[in-house]
């Protein structure tokens, strides 16, 4: 009898792995589940990037008594390494220590957004903009120490996102029109253009888009020309064809969440021609995709809710 127990507890996790394939990980490290309905499970770091990262963790731990700027960087290694709901934790005990700290609050935010948890996101976010309001701009800083985007631009992106998943489109512009007053780098710039480009294609505005594409040319400055969404915006200018865009026919599997990213661009777009069909086989791929955090990946499953 013992055997035989064995044997379907076996049968049955071997099952689950090949049943989930496309969400990247074992039945056992569940972080959330999809808009969809579907598990989405921690994808798994090797072993020796992991100890790496629990001795960093431990290291920031260690000093005892920590400042939000410690449990941001503990939330970095956490997400560096796919622990979403660990990084939530974390960032929960900051808050009980600092709790009008809109730094904690909006990569809190950030990360309830990739657990699909919008009214726990959008909760942090609204109280992390209201805090910020009236404070001069504060940047965030990388693992290297060097200043990123500003929080309120971060703060303004986020709002955008939980409204684009939330449908509410108008609103959605909203918040990316003021992400892209807050924008001060190439990457930054071309974020928030393209979202704000498909919040006004979903909110009936067409006639706001041109003037959005106008800064972005092939020399147009920014740091990584391969950035998807600077790409998607050349794409939507007709400045580079569907084949520069992004490979359709590779495995979903394979592919980068750059790549996907780029994917779900091009089915927006075919959507805005007027082909919802074909756009629909290419958002059934895109949530077929490992990197589920990713926000392409969490829009296409709103778009076939």
């Amino acid at each position: 009898m013992r055997i035989l127990i064995v044997l379907l507890v076996a049968v049955t996790l071997l099952s689950c792995s090949k049943g989930n394939k496309n969400y990247g990980s074992e039945p056992t490290l569940l972080e959330c589940t999809s808009f969809l309905g579907n598990p989405l499970f921690r994808k798994i770091t090797d072993s020796t990037t992991l100890a790496k990262s629990d001795s960093t963790i431990a290291a920031i731990k260690s000093k005892g008594s920590l400042t939000e700027d410690d449990f941001i960087a503990i939330g970095r290694q956490l997400v560096t390494n796919n622990r979403f709901s660990k990084a939530v934790e974390n960032f929960s005990d900051g808050l009980a220590m600092y709790p009008n700290s809109f730094k904690l609050l909006r990569h809190r935010g950030h990360r309830y957004i990739n657990l699909r948890q919008l009214d726990k996101a959008i909760a942090d976010l609204n109280k992390a903009e209201e805090l910020i309001r009236t404070q001069p701009e504060v940047w965030e800083y990388n693992a290297a120490g060097k200043p990123g985007a500003t929080y309120q631009h971060q703060i303004w992106y986020h709002i955008g996102v939980y409204h684009f998943l939330k449908k509410s489109y108008a609103e959605c512009a909203a918040a990316f029109e003021k992400c892209l007053a807050a924008a001060h780098e190439g990457n930054d710039i071309a974020g928030a253009s393209d979202w704000l480009c498909n919040a006004y294609h979903r909110s009936g505005r067409k006639d706001k888009i041109e003037n959005v594409l106008k800064p972005f040319t092939l020399d147009f400055a920014i740091e990584d020309k391969e950035y998807p969404y600077f790409r998607r915006l050349l794409f939507y200018k007709g400045l580079i064809t569907q084949e520069q865009l992004v490979d359709v026919n590779k495995p979903i599997d394979q592919m980068t969440l750059s790549e996907v990213t780029r994917l779900y661009g091009l089915a927006n777009w075919i959507a805005y021609q007027g082909d919802q069909a074909k756009a629909t086989e290419i958002y059934k791929l895109v949530v077929q995709s490992k990197d589920w955090p990713g926000f392409a990946v969490a829009s296409a499953e709103k778009d076939l809710q």
